[in-house]
């Protein structure tokens, strides 16, 4: 049976990584931070764990022996995440493994966003730079297949405990409180759907070998996005643009909202047709939000006030 190494293995994505490889029939080698905390998704005999951190070579060997192919997921600071990178890719390289998927976000490919003002105002150029450095790191590592996804806004981030850096009004008070421009439409991803593709590009490399794919399953403005939340959990949703005082002073904390200045400037209903192509071309069909919070319903309410 084979055998699959996921870094930061507690992440969100990470975690769907490995249902999905765990439905596949495969075995997992999952590093973790703290074995004393870890998740019940985590707590299978076909999961093995290992604690240790990304960036050190000697720890992502140890759980690399005798794996196929590695879930790279890496922690969004910049020169962190490079040396997380580095120090994964070292270390697979040298236990054999023959494959690697990373994730990483929208954009992080397109080299004109990280002198964009727009970019800069927001204080995003270290992150889509730091995005774009983990890219070419894993385009130039000598595995044997390669594959890098790219989600956008993900849509568990509606829910606790990512709600809290999103939109921190929802689970306080049922109010998606924005810095968005009227009619602008946010790119969306599920989680599911991140571990779905990653898994797929894992099992079948040949396939996915090279690929560069954008999980962008819709695009809604935050008034849509409302309108869903409010029908699948059946509470009230109100939705509220921030005042320039509030937006600069939110912006300082709420790491999340910095990408509305990004969207409020582009135009991503560019990508609507992205998810069609992808689907088509990988049969795989894209989760809406919808579907994604139907699945996730109690912990959606749960989420709510």
């Amino acid at each position: 049976m084979a055998t699959y190494l996921v870094t930061q293995a507690t992440g969100m994505q990470s975690q769907w990584v490995i249902k999905h490889l765990l439905l596949a029939g495969v075995k997992v080698h999952a590093i973790v931070r703290n074995l004393e905390k870890v998740p019940p998704t985590l707590q299978d005999p076909r999961i093995t764990l290992f604690q240790g951190e990304s960036k050190n070579v000697e720890e992502v060997l140890r759980a690399a022996q005798g794996c196929k192919g590695v879930f790279l997921n890496t922690f969004p600071i910049p020169g962190l995440e490079a040396q997380q990178a580095q120090a994964v890719i070292e270390a697979c390289l040298k236990a054999g493994v023959e494959s690697i998927v990373a994730s990483t976000v929208t954009l992080a490919n397109d080299k004109a966003v990280l002198d964009d003002p727009v970019t800069v105002a927001a204080d995003l150029r270290d992150y889509f730079a730091s995005k774009a450095v983990l890219e070419d790191l894993v385009r130039r590592a000598n595995f044997k297949s390669y594959t890098i996804l790219r989600p956008a806004i993900i849509d568990q981030d509606y829910m606790v405990p990512h709600s809290h850096y999103n939109f921190p009004e929802l689970p306080t008070h049922g109010e998606l409180v924005h810095c968005l421009n009227k009619g602008v439409g946010l790119p969306q991803t599920d989680a599911h759907d991140v571990g779905k593709y990653a898994a797929a590009a894992l099992l079948d490399p040949a396939k996915f070998s090279g690929q560069e794919i954008d999980l962008v399953s819709e695009i809604l403005t935050i008034e849509e996005a409302r309108d869903i939340i409010a029908k699948v959990s059946g509470k009230d949703v109100r939705v509220r643009k921030r005042t320039p005082a509030e937006q600069e002073e939110t912006l300082k904390t709420v790491f999340g909202q910095r990408f509305h200045l990004v969207a409020n400037a582009r135009d991503f209903y560019s990508l609507a047709g992205v998810s069609k192509e992808v689907a088509a071309k990988f049969g795989i069909p894209p989760t809406s939000l919808e579907e994604c919070l139907q699945r996730e319903k109690d912990h959606l309410v749960a989420s709510l006030p």
